[in-house]
């Protein structure tokens, strides 16, 4: 009877402990990343009875956890991409909601310029048509201010985030960590698997992949050590790393990540991926960083090409037409790592060549050799400048994607400028005509029949002149009138048929056919 009883009070013990696990399986089915959890019966050691053995009753052997490392591995990886992906899409949809609407965006301010310069076309005397130019110039330039400072309020923002996240993961970490050194005690007390503790630290591993892409690697004693990156230690069993945000040494505008050692601070940015971070830093590389810079081309753009065909013409009074916007400089900014003293700017030889890539210009350790890198697509240009100060490309008018850079005395190996041709155009955007007088709409150049020619009284041919067009007012002669006069003679140029050219610094002009 006795070894019966025992059997049965080991039966009531054991489904004693599997009922309390299917009641704490139930009392925690709301609760957040908690796992199911089964309890493993096996039979007691049998006791030896004569020429066999009898059974003992039975027993828990184990309180398994619902749990495959699998799994929880893909889950952990689909959330890290998820995240950093929605977080891309929501800054991503931002920018493009504001260019692409309808009353802020950029189009109809751009739109509502070349409809008042068709005003200004069709009546170039009418000082309303002039003056309503000048005021859609005015309201164009401030589109493109106001563009530009939700870029910069965009990248104040990201910054920001990128800063909350990083502190959200070190309360993680810390977190980890300490949950590391109980479930290390745990299992070294020989008591099994501390389910309820794994499920907490399954669920902080949920919470950092998800802002960052991490690689965890179980140990012996019960721990998991973190690693981002290129294998950054974040969490080694008990202990924890710290990281934080600094502004980064070639961009002051923008935030680096990096590790903060005892001695040091350890700059990690470019080795993260994944997660809200990831997401971030893709969304400021690939879209926040480009689009700012082909705002700025379009600024430069405008800017230019209307100077230039601004220049081409006569005023009011009778005057070349001047620059009607400017567009500032090219932005270069001297890395604070640099150990020289040197300065490096940059010109615009012709702005139709420009792209809106960034470019990195690097002192390499051979003596008075620079390489340059556009950062769109990593094309490099290496060059030995002989001495400082130097201008890159040499030769009058030389230029490479559109600009020249002149580098001063002062460098040394290591020193890097990041040069930016079009970033602060549209915020540098500036409407410099305000009088409408000055607006050059009359050609300087006027070409007709003389009422009667040189030698031969009025013309008796059909022949006519167009138009003529300048390309440029800088060479343009001083004449007195009536002007240049091209006369037609079967004998003109060297006894051929051509033009003879009179009051003017050239000589006869060759007869072609064609």
């Amino acid at each position: 009877m006795a070894g019966l009883l025992n059997i049965g009070v080991s039966a009531l013990t054991a489904f004693q402990r599997a009922l309390n696990t299917t009641g704490h399986n139930i009392a925690n089915s709301d609760t957040v990343g908690y796992s199911r959890q089964r309890a493993e019966l096996s039979a007691r050691p049998p006791q030896p009875l004569g020429d066999n053995w009898v059974g003992t009753g039975v027993k828990v052997t184990d309180i398994q956890r619902m749990y495959d490392d699998f799994l929880a591995q893909q889950v952990r990886t689909a959330q890290s991409t998820t995240s950093g992906l929605d977080l891309y899409h929501t800054h991503a949809r931002r920018i493009d909601n504001l260019l692409a609407d309808p009353d802020v965006g950029l189009n109809p301010a751009v739109q509502d310029f070349f409809d008042a310069m068709q005003g200004w076309s069709d009546d170039p005397a009418s000082i309303y048509e002039r003056q309503v130019l000048l005021s859609e110039s005015d309201s164009m330039v401030n589109r493109f201010h106001d563009l530009s400072g939700q870029f910069n309020d965009m990248r104040d923002l990201l910054n920001k985030e990128l800063e909350h996240i990083t502190n959200e993961i070190n309360s993680f970490a810390d977190s980890f960590a300490r949950l590391n050194r109980t479930i290390i005690e745990a299992v070294g007390a020989g008591r099994g698997e501390p389910n309820d503790l794994l499920d907490q630290r399954e669920l902080l591993l949920k919470e950092i992949s998800a802002r960052v892409d991490i690689s965890a690697v179980p140990q012996d004693d019960g721990a998991w050590n973190l690693f981002i990156g290129k294998g950054q230690a974040l969490v080694m069993g008990a202990n924890a790393a710290t990281l934080t945000t600094v502004r980064a040494t070639s961009d002051p505008t923008q935030y680096d990540v990096a590790f903060v050692n005892l001695n040091s601070t350890q700059v990690v940015t470019d080795h993260l991926t994944g997660g809200e971070i990831g997401g971030l830093l893709s969304f400021r590389d690939d879209i926040l960083d480009g689009a700012q810079n082909q705002l700025g081309l379009v600024a430069l753009g405008i800017s230019d090409r209307i100077n230039a065909q601004n220049r081409l013409g006569l005023d009011l009074q009778g005057n070349f037409g001047g620059a009607v916007f400017d567009a500032g400089s090219i932005d270069v900014v001297t890395n604070a790592n640099n150990g020289g003293s040197a300065t490096v700017t940059g010109a615009f030889v012709d702005t139709g060549n420009l792209t809106a890539s960034d470019y990195e210009l690097q002192a390499d350790n051979v003596a008075n050799q620079f390489t340059l890198t556009r950062l769109s697509d990593g094309q490099a240009w290496t060059f030995n400048t002989g001495g400082l100060p130097y201008t890159w490309p040499p030769g009058p008018g030389a230029e490479q994607d559109g600009l020249s850079i002149t580098i001063t005395p002062g460098t040394v190996a290591g020193d890097r400028f990041l040069i930016r041709p079009t970033r602060k155009a549209a915020e540098s955007l500036t409407l410099l005509m305000t009088d409408p007088r000055k607006l050059a709409a009359a050609g300087p150049l006027r070409a007709g029949p003389l009422d009667n020619s040189i030698t031969s009284g009025p013309n008796r041919g059909d022949g006519v002149v167009g138009q003529p067009a300048n390309s440029s007012t800088a060479d343009l002669p001083l004449l007195t009138a009536p002007g240049i006069i091209l006369e037609w003679s079967p004998t003109a140029a060297g006894g051929n048929p051509g033009f003879t050219v009179t009051n003017a610094p050239f000589g006869p002009i060759p007869y072609d056919p064609a």
